[in-house]
């Protein structure tokens, strides 16, 4: 223990959060990902895992309840993918806000923000051409001051791939500091200007170091710990957070620096080390609780302790640069290094040079068209790149494109033009996201993702050439081979992904099954980039609909014929008309619907077959209790259809009160619901238990957002105790997760509630949700 007079250690820990782009480009919808099944794709998995957890991580106590809850991102140095936060943004808006109030929170305790900026969409800055690697940080940076209302001080680099044109780069955009691994450095001179050869030995971390670009401009590093890095991604540190403060304190000791500090990936705290967000808490807490460290940043750190010293990094194979996952340099992501992740013996990576080649060569002809067009369509005096970088609050739609494009032209044409020319690029820039290189195999889920965006830009871009773009990247995509012989080549791979239906015809055929499967309250009115201008009926069979794509500000008029409409065939023709290309008709069929659609239109379909009205369910309960009468002390199944009947009924019913209910109906359902539970329990096999289970942990997750946005009252507190006790009794056990995250801020007196809110129905609800706290 130190005491009162000694300093503490300076202590950061940095998470890079990352996930790469995911959506279509044709729609802006992830599509369905079985691999991270419960969830529909890999985005909820993470999040639920690891994003979300780190918000409201949990402190147990020794009988596992509950003693506190930590927004971890106030105390570590993180950052945050733009397209990721822009993800978050739309789909979970409480964790992306307690990540914007975690910078907010350190910036009033240490004067600087513990989020960074991330260049982009992750390429890897030292294999872009300097105009590219330059769009990816202006973006990243952009992205950042309106996401966070300040500018970044650091900016995190893919990979931490890093070479003298970036940190040229770098210094030009004002970035003042970066986070690399400490194999990147090679020498060092010191601030007598001795030099130091490491000689395969790693940076010290204990202190930032200066990085001189190729034109002399400077930035500052810090170099992580590697060991503690390498403890917490591989070697379980996150399993015990008492292990890992001894450990901390043992190199406190040892090594004497009065800053100790490492990086990771920040999914380590919770997806890929399950429940690794509460050995974090856990630390965070013992380090608050005791005298030997300080949580702080970088920022903070260097301001009182500015670099002296000067730090100089490895070339690289071929001089490219160097990363923190390649030992090579950054070889990984252009050629068969000899670095992957998994794969069957015998495998190889060949494909990256011919798949990079390909991108490459599309790169330079989409951004020729591009140069040329802009200065058409708005003459010589506006510069193609300044636009470009302009461009990024369209991006990720803080602006929406005609907003945006609005400040530069009032023709409509020229909107559209240059909306395709924009989206080009940035579609451009996604095909060279850095997981597209990283795995093991061409076929990979990454890979294929970056063919389909570069696919989008070229269709962009192509009425502003007369050249096939699609033939020079096909032929390109062929020389690169996937490791299974009947995976065939990228040519392969794009030619699969172009007979995936285009973005205007998906959302045709989602609007369409909308308005044919769902009751009129379910009408929807976008889908992804597509908005639904007007419906007309022209008869039984045949539907017309208007709609536009907000991001390219393309029009479309969709026919559409059914011609079984009363046979539920699910066969559609639908003819596509827009000005600037030809009439296309396209015939469908069930098969063609995707499956995250199908999702979409099942959940559609299960409101409208469980919305029972007040008379339905009290009937349904009347029929169940002389059912269940009846049936008592009958050695068989009275009437199996009726069984059968009685547990879909009762099931739509539990849906009605529940999913598509309201707080009002409780108390005059309530005794409605238990005699269905007890139905259930009796006669229902394991697959409708499970299904009742399900409801109940989404009718937590419903009363929790209810709870987020109205607060806490004596209603639905005597409901979730209620609703709790008489589930608990029938022996199911819901998932009080999203309940607790809603509640806490109530039971600590971070959020008030009404003021005649009763506090001993507060503090019984917390008992029930297992908190050992107390509110006076």
């Amino acid at each position: 223990m130190k005491t009162q007079t000694q300093e503490k250690t300076s202590l950061i820990l940095h998470g890079h959060f990352y996930q790469p782009p995911r959506e279509n480009p044709r729609t802006g919808i992830i599509g369905k990902q079985l691999s991270a099944s419960p969830f529909p794709d890999w985005n909820e998995r993470i999040h639920a895992d690891c994003y979300s957890a780190n918000s409201h991580s949990r402190y147990l106590s020794g009988v596992r309840r509950i003693l506190s809850m930590t927004n971890n991102y106030a105390y570590i140095s993180f950052n945050f993918g733009p397209t990721l936060l822009s993800w978050m943004e739309k789909r979970h808006p409480n964790t992306y806000a307690l990540i914007q109030e975690a910078d907010r929170q350190s910036m009033e305790r240490l004067g600087h923000g513990n989020a960074i900026a991330q260049a982009y969409n992750h390429s890897i800055l030292p294999l872009a051409s300097r105009s590219d690697a330059k769009d990816q940080i202006l973006w990243g940076l952009d992205d950042f001051s309106r996401r966070f209302g300040r500018d970044a001080e650091g900016l995190w680099l893919p990979e931490t791939a890093i070479n003298p044109m970036v940190i040229d780069l770098l210094g030009e955009a004002g970035v003042q500091y970066v986070i690399l691994s400490p194999w990147q450095c090679k020498a060092l001179k010191t601030e007598k200007g001795q030099m130091v050869e490491l000689g395969g030995k790693p940076a010290p971390y204990g202190r930032p170091f200066k990085l001189v670009g190729e034109k002399g401009n400077t930035i500052n590093a810090f170099f992580y710990n590697p060991q503690l890095a390498e403890g917490i991604s591989f070697g379980h540190y996150l399993r015990d957070a008492d292990m890992l403060y001894e450990r901390l304190l043992t190199i406190a000791k040892t090594e004497g620096q009065h800053l100790i500090h490492t990086a990771t990936d920040g999914e380590i705290y919770g997806h890929h080390e399950p429940y690794g967000d509460m050995a974090l808490a856990a630390l965070i807490k013992k380090v608050q609780d005791r005298e030997d460290f300080q949580f702080t940043n970088y920022a903070t750190y260097l301001e009182k302790h500015p670099a002296t010293e000067t730090a100089y990094l490895h070339d690289g194979e071929e001089a490219k640069g160097t990363s923190w996952s390649c030992s090579h340099g950054v070889s990984r992501w252009y050629r068969d290094c000899g670095c992957h992740t998994g794969g069957d013996d015998g495998w190889n990576q060949k494909w990256r040079t011919p798949l990079r080649q390909a991108f490459d060569h599309l790169a330079g002809k989409l951004d020729a068209i591009f140069e040329t067009e802009v200065a058409n369509l708005l003459g010589r005096e506006v510069k193609a790149r300044e636009l470009l970088h302009s461009f990024s609050p369209a991006i990720l739609e803080h602006d929406d494109m005609d907003t945006f494009l609005s400040r530069h032209t009032q023709d409509p044409d020229t909107r559209k033009a240059l909306a395709k020319l924009l989206l080009g690029q940035k579609y451009k820039h996604f095909s060279f996201t850095s997981c597209g290189w990283f795995f093991n195999d061409l076929a990979g889920l990454e890979p294929r993702q970056n063919i389909v965006y570069a696919l989008m830009a070229l269709r962009l871009y192509e009425g502003f050439t007369k050249e096939s773009l699609l033939e020079i990247l096909l032929e390109d995509l062929q020389k690169a081979k996937a490791n299974r012989k009947q995976d065939g080549t990228g040519r392969t791979l794009a030619l699969e992904a172009l007979k995936e239906l285009s973005g205007e015809v998906e959302a045709a055929l989602f609007f369409t099954l909308n308005r044919r499967i769902t009751l009129h309250d379910d009408f929807e009115e976008s889908y992804g980039y597509f908005r639904l201008v007007e419906v007309k009926h022209q008869d039984a069979e045949t539907m017309v609909l208007a709609i536009s794509n907000k991001q390219s500000l393309d029009d479309y008029l969709c026919t559409v014929i059914d011609p079984h409409p009363e046979a539920a065939v699910l066969q559609y023709t639908i003819t596509i008309q827009s000005r600037h290309e030809e009439n296309q008709t396209y015939f469908l069929t069930h098969e063609d619907i995707p499956l995250r659609m199908r999702d979409l239109l099942f959940t559609q379909i299960d409101r409208n077959v469980c919305m029972l009205d007040e008379k339905q369910i009290k009937e349904l309960s009347h029929n169940l209790y002389y059912y269940a009468s009846l049936a008592k002390h009958v050695p068989y199944l009275p009437m199996g259809s009726l069984y059968q009947q009685l547990i879909g009924s009762s099931l739509s019913a539990i849906k009605s009160l529940f999913t598509y209910g309201t707080l009002t109906m409780w108390d005059e359902f309530k005794s409605d619901f238990e005699l269905m539970l007890d139905f259930f329990l009796k006669y229902g096999k394991q697959p409708d238990l499970e299904l009742i289970a399900s409801i109940f942990d989404s009718e937590m997750t419903n009363m929790a957002k209810k709870v987020k946005t109205y607060g806490l009252s004596n209603a639905n507190i005597r409901f979730m105790l209620e609703f709790l006790e008489i589930v608990r009794e029938k022996r199911f056990q819901p998932d009080l997760t999203a309940i607790q995250d809603a509640v806490y801020p109530y039971l600590c007196m971070q959020k008030k509630t009404e003021s005649n809110t009763d506090i001993a129905l507060i503090n019984a609800l917390g008992k029930v949700l297992n908190f050992d706290l107390i509110l006076c």
